[in-house]
């Protein structure tokens, strides 16, 4: 687990701890969720790196339960990437794709490899053929931990949006396929189905 150069001094400066009654790593994250809620990205990565910190200190002091740092890790990328700094991000991202979740008894956290590749997607939004890479990637990685990707509702439909700019008939089928099978009752949703039937029914 390899974490980036990061200010701790800054970070512990955030939260206004004090040298002689540090927080737990709990803490610590409860408070880099309360400033990504607030849009406060660069903030919120600084101190998802100090829990990710935390939590393996704790976990060699205790090993009774099993490590957290990896969800800390991801966060820190999930919101370095939120915070336009993309280099640093995505490094965080890979780590947590490629992460043995089930392996190091955090099998319910395991859609965070979904959350990991969404980020890099986004990334690549601009970038077709990395995009399509990306996510056949994302689909087969996903199937080795027991995923269909993509499980997560949101993302399928910015996916589906991105795919549909670029084009991308499989992806928009997949997408859509997963979108149309919920039912969706939301106007919006159902007009972005609409505009992926026209395309996957124009000639190719």
């Amino acid at each position: 687990m390899k974490l980036p150069t990061y200010d701790r001094d800054a970070a512990r400066a955030l939260i206004k701890e004090k040298a002689d009654a540090p927080f737990s790593a709990f803490d610590v994250a409860s408070r880099a969720h309360q400033r990504q809620d607030r849009k406060l990205h660069a903030e919120a990565a600084m101190l998802f790196c100090l829990a990710t910190e935390r939590a393996e200190a704790e976990h060699r002091a205790d090993q009774s339960k099993p490590n957290q740092a990896m969800n800390h890790l991801v966060r820190a990328g999930i919101a370095f990437n939120r915070a336009a700094q993309a280099e640093t991000a995505e490094p965080l991202l890979r780590q947590a794709i490629a992460f043995d979740w089930a392996g190091h008894g955090l099998a319910q956290d395991s859609h965070m490899v979904e959350w990991g590749f969404f980020q890099l997607l986004l990334n690549a939004r601009g970038e077709p053929e990395r995009f399509a890479q990306l996510f056949d990637e994302a689909v087969a990685r996903c199937a080795e931990i027991g995923r269909d990707y993509t499980a997560i509702h949101p993302h399928q439909e910015e996916l589906l949006e991105i795919a549909i700019g670029i084009g991308h008939r499989p992806i928009v089928e997949r997408l859509a396929a997963r979108i149309a099978d919920r039912r969706p009752s939301k106007k919006a949703v159902k007009e972005l189905l609409a505009r992926a039937k026209a395309l996957l029914a124009a000639p190719a």
